[in-house]
């Protein structure tokens, strides 16, 4: 008995042991992954793929087009990937243990235009909206903001020799162009040529341009274009992953380091954070033959961001600080009448400067910090709600060579500070929206001088609606907006006329209040006629309130060593624009063709004044005054890229544009001059990695011929040459670890040139021969 206890008691222990154990072995066969990436045609990362497999839940890929299927059995899957404007792919997977997948989506070429509107629910039907390309973003690591977008066609730069540059579309630059900063209106003293914009390439990892006229969905001053730049959410199915770069460059014997991290919270996965730095330090440049004296930089950025996502909010808390010391070049101040204009006949400057990292008076120091926080709320799957706040500090002080006072003391200490709140309510094809935007400029006291600006307060307010519509392949866009703003401002002038026995002259104060409200309308279109041709269409109406500095402007502006006067009454500029852009694209050939024309009433500009310039104890500078003038802008850009063979492409782009000044019948000033950009691409690796090219490139700007002469100090300079190298090479291991050594020569002939779009043109040439190395390590 006692025998048949103990084996009943031995078969019920098998028993047990066996169904834990096939138990065990059941739950381990069920708990294999599918992890993979998901590219399109040109090998660039899809992000919201929707993932499909069989036994799985459905998943989407990240910014990086990566995603994982968890908890499959072992057996038979099928995978489906599905993404508007592509065809879906289809793959069977034999599983027995966790399998990576690399998934190449084509283009479904009837609604490949589509994907802007439907497939990323953009608020506007985008007519000649471009990005740079990830190779585009690669080469171009390192360059200011404005540099790194003249890759586009129709896009140029305008500013003061090579540090201080801003982005100009189709002609209109300054004020006329918004720069969203992840997704805040970047807000500086950006009314200034040399104020170049305050914000770190490297927090971008998506730069694009729309070059239509935007007013409805961004406010007033969008009169030219929009500028996008926006960092990719952060990636929360990894603990943490980074970035690495490094860059050097001959021409300035200095370079840039960054570095970025990110990563989910253990204790929150739906939490993640990123933080990053960058610095740059640079020397003074030389032209193809001879140093430019102070035009070194420094410059130190960094941020810090929180997400938080869930399947119904999405949270985002951002800060980023921007810091820049910036040299302005010695020979552009000027003491006398007869020096000034011995120096611009010269053509180049009368002293001999040696290489130095030193930044002394004249310099610009500028701050900015930007705190962002958004919340957005889905309703379902077709409604959600957006509140955005943005605060930002903008902290600008200029400096130059004072006579009696210290250097270190600024001639000019300005500090604006802006907030602002948007609502974006969004209902199936509609969006509403309600914006607000508060400034204030302080001048700070103690500077010895009077401001070229006085101090304002300014308030906005703004509401907009947009619809579309689409029917088969007829796609459509109707906009409406509204806003109203209102300027209060208070400062001192000196009196005009004579001084007083001592020397002193008396001052005055200058208190102004300005109304300025408008309207603004788009409506656009979009036809597939075939799977290779489509057509987009749109005619956008905006407005920009004059800035305080057109108005009030009368003194010296130390960054660019220039005497501005403006005009008390100036009235808004109006402008309407029409766009049309013609999209051709086949297995071997894209294209598209840009043809657009602007009518901007009331339009604003700096007229150069050659026969008079302005002495004042700090020198003489050349004299702007600013007027008012109706200006027709028309033009066309064309962008393409052709496949000679298979690891073989042909790209570039032209631009032409033609400004008149209606009112005078006479030419605009400052308007960039018809140009081409073309390159040959080789990549010369077997399996054909994106990265891995050799790119022979040219750029050829023609001279501005449409100006009128005697209407500025010099003549427009000759037309120009250059060619520039890439060779690039890319290395990865462990499909998570990648490095990028990119090795370029610019003006590799050390053409000697000037720009017709540089204010430091009448002193000096453009930069020489200049070689960089680049290094990207992503971990």
């Amino acid at each position: 008995m006692q025998n048949r206890s103990l084996r009943l008691l031995f078969v019920s222990f098998v028993l047990c042991f066996y169904s834990v154990t096939t138990t065990a072995l059941a739950q381990e066969k069920c708990a294999l992954r599918i992890r993979g990436y998901v590219v399109d045609e040109n090998g660039s990362p899809l992000r919201d793929v929707l993932v499909q497999a069989s036994d799985g839940m459905a998943v989407s890929t990240d910014h990086q087009g990566r995603f994982t299927v968890s908890s499959l059995c072992v057996g038979m899957h099928t995978v489906r990937c599905s993404f508007v404007g592509y065809q879906t792919n289809t793959s069977v997977v034999s599983l027995e243990r966790d399998t990576i997948l690399h998934i190449q989506l084509l283009n479904d070429a009837i609604h490949l235009q589509d994907v802007e509107i439907i497939g990323t629910q953009s608020e506007t039907l985008s007519v000649g909206k471009q990005k740079l390309s990830l190779t585009e973003l690669q080469e171009r690591k390192g360059m200011t903001l404005a540099e790194s977008l003249t890759a586009l066609s129709g896009v140029t730069t305008i500013g003061m020799g090579n540090s201080i540059v801003k982005p100009v579309i189709n002609g209109l630059h300054s004020n006329r162009i918004l720069i969203m900063n992840n997704g805040i209106r970047q807000e500086g003293q950006q009314w200034g040529v040399e104020h170049a914009p305050e914000i770190d390439p490297f927090v971008a990892d998506r730069l694009e341009v729309v070059k239509g006229a935007q007013g409805v969905r961004y406010g007033a001053d969008a009169l030219g274009g929009v500028v996008i730049a926006t960092p990719n959410d952060i990636d929360l199915t990894v603990p943490w992953q980074g970035r690495f770069d490094l860059l050097g460059q001959s021409n300035g014997k200095g370079g840039m380091a960054h570095l970025r991290l990110e990563g989910n919270t253990s204790w929150l996965p739906n939490l993640g954070w990123r933080v990053q730095a960058s610095g740059k330090k640079l020397g003074n440049y030389t032209s193809a033959g001879y140093y430019l004296g102070n035009t070194g930089v420094q410059e130190l950025n960094y941020s810090a961001m929180l997400q938080y996502r869930d399947s119904l909010n999405s949270i985002e808390a951002f800060y980023s600080h921007f810091g820049t010391e910036i040299g302005i070049f010695l020979g552009a101040h000027i003491g006398t009448v007869e020096d000034i204009q011995a120096r611009i006949a010269h053509g180049r400057p009368f002293e001999t400067y040696d290489f130095s990292y030193t930044i002394a008076a004249p310099r610009q120091q500028v701050a900015h910090d930007l705190i962002k926080a958004s919340w957005n709320h889905r309703y379902s799957p077709k409604s959600s709600l957006t509140m955005v706040y943005g605060f930002q500090r903008n902290h600008r002080k200029e400096y130059d060579v004072r006579r009696v006072e210290s250097d270190d003391l600024p001639m000019a200490d300005m500090v604006l500070t802006t907030q602002s709140l948007d609502a974006i309510f969004k209902q199936g094809n509609s969006s509403f929206g309600v914006q607000s935007l508060v400034q204030v400029n302080n001048n700070t006291p103690g500077t010895g001088t009077t401001p070229i600006i006085p101090n304002f307060d300014s308030y906005t307010l703004g509401a907009f609606a947009i619809h579309q519509f689409h029917v088969r392949r007829l796609h459509a866009e109707l906009g409406a907006r509204y806003d109203f703003k209102y300027l209060d401002v208070a400062g001192y002038r000196y009196k005009k006329g004579a001084a007083n026995a001592d020397g002193s002259i008396e001052q005055y104060l200058l208190t102004d209040t300005r109304k300025f409200h408008n309207a603004s309308g788009t409506f656009g279109v979009l036809y597939h006629f075939s799977p290779q041709w489509s057509l987009k269409s749109n005619i956008g109406l905006a407005w920009r309130a004059p800035s305080a500095n057109e108005l009030y402007s009368d003194g010296v502006h130390h960054g660019s060593a220039t005497y501005e006067v403006g005009d008390q009454s100036l009235r808004s500029e109006k402008g309407l624009k029409w766009i049309n852009s013609l999209l051709w694209h086949t297995d071997r050939m894209q294209m598209s063709l840009d043809m657009h024309a602007q009518l901007v009433y009331d339009y604003i500009y700096a007229q150069p004044n050659p026969d008079s310039v302005r002495q004042t104890i700090r020198g003489t500078f050349p004299l702007f005054s600013y007027r008012q003038d109706d200006a027709l802008f028309y033009g066309a850009d064309l962008k393409w890229m052709y496949g000679i063979w298979p690891n073989i492409d042909y790209e570039g782009n032209v631009s032409i544009l033609r400004a008149e000044n209606r009112t005078r019948d006479r030419y605009l000033p400052y308007i960039p001059s018809d140009r081409l950009q073309h390159a040959v691409r080789w990549r010369y690796s077997r399996d054909q990695k994106e990265q891995d090219y050799i790119k022979f490139a040219h750029r050829f700007v023609a001279q501005q011929t449409r100006y009128d002469a005697g209407a500025d100090y010099v003549a427009p300079p000759p037309a120009y040459h250059l060619f520039d190298v890439y060779i690039s090479k890319q290395f990865a291991w462990r499909n998570d670890r990648q490095l990028v050594v990119l090795l370029s020569a610019e003006n590799i002939l050390n053409k000697e040139y000037k720009d017709y779009m540089d204010r430091f043109r009448y002193f000096t040439h453009q930069i020489g021969r200049n070689f960089h190395v680049k290094i990207s390590y992503t971990f």
